[in-house]
């Protein structure tokens, strides 16, 4: 799975509305050079769909492959249970269940509220909990909490800023969308001959785990700790005055130096816990071992 020209790190959001402050994007090219920042078009901040056309008509378009890291769950918990949600008629394979959530989901922008209205039984959301509601976690997830990676919200728990269950619906939706256009691949869902050939290659990461291999514990609060953890990355410091830096724009520098670092590495695309059950189910978060 190497040979990839440029490393993409997207910082996601699940919050319901068109131009969104916590959507973040950086490219790294290969190499050592240091990340840098995509600017949505016109200055504003990023959409969702506007994502979804620079993954799909941008990267597609240029030369060479690239391979995109989004910080948000691809899937729902399945291995504990045998189910996602014991009770519900949801199908079994993920890429069913993406189709599903589109189904139920007539919100615009990707968002994901229209799934959760329909299967309210299963979270805990500002107005209590559902009765059907368990802390559940994937098996990538619960093996990134043992590596030391940080701390995994369940995407049933709907409450606070650890909360990750709306982005990753708002994600899978992307996703189902993304899918069918040509060049692109998913991984795992996809199979290596298909990720092998693709021009775009698109991964789920846990920006916590590359600030963890750059050598940073919690969230970025200066430009020098972004520095330390990109040159612990392998990678140049950044480049010239740069305009004020927040948590999610810091996340996405790292997880594209930090996808650069490792996507050449076999043990993460092939890493032990990646059953052929996880992977139609679950899915997997990359550079989790």
């Amino acid at each position: 799975m190497s040979g990839f020209a440029r490393f993409v790190g997207i910082d996601w959001s699940g919050a319901k509305g068109a131009r969104l402050k916590g959507l973040a994007v950086a490219e790294a090219a290969s190499g050592f050079a240091a990340p840098a920042l995509v600017r949505a078009a016109g200055g504003n901040n990023w959409s969702r769909e506007a994502i979804a056309d620079f993954i799909s008509e941008d990267l597609t378009a240029r030369e060479g492959r690239s391979i995109v890291g989004i910080d948000s769950a691809f899937s729902l918990p399945f291995v504990d249970k045998g189910l996602y949600l014991p009770g519900t008629d949801l199908p079994e394979i993920a890429l069913d269940l993406w189709a599903a959530i589109e189904e139920a989901s007539p919100d615009p922008h990707f968002y994901g509220g229209g799934f959760v209205d329909a299967r309210r039984d299963h979270y805990h959301r500002a107005s209590g909990k559902g009765a059907a509601y368990e802390r559940r976690l994937r098996v990538p997830e619960v093996l990134s909490i043992k590596a030391g990676h940080g701390p995994c919200e369940s995407v049933f728990h709907l409450i606070g800023p650890s909360q990750v269950g709306m982005s990753g619906l708002s994600t899978i939706r992307m996703l189902h969308r993304l899918r069918g256009v040509p060049g692109i691949a998913i991984w795992p869902f996809d199979g290596p001959a298909t990720i092998a050939e693709a021009k775009v290659v698109i991964v789920e990461i846990y920006c916590g785990a590359f600030a963890r291999m750059g050598g940073h514990k919690g969230k970025f609060r200066t430009r020098e700790q972004i520095d330390s953890a990109l040159l612990t990355l392998n990678s140049y410091p950044l480049v010239g005055d740069q305009p004020p830096m927040d948590d999610n724009a810091a996340d996405a520098l790292v997880t594209a130096a930090g996808l650069r670092h490792i996507a050449h590495q076999p043990k993460y695309w092939n890493p032990p816990g990646l059953s052929d059950r996880v992977r139609a189910t679950e899915g997997w978060i990359f550079g989790v071992v």
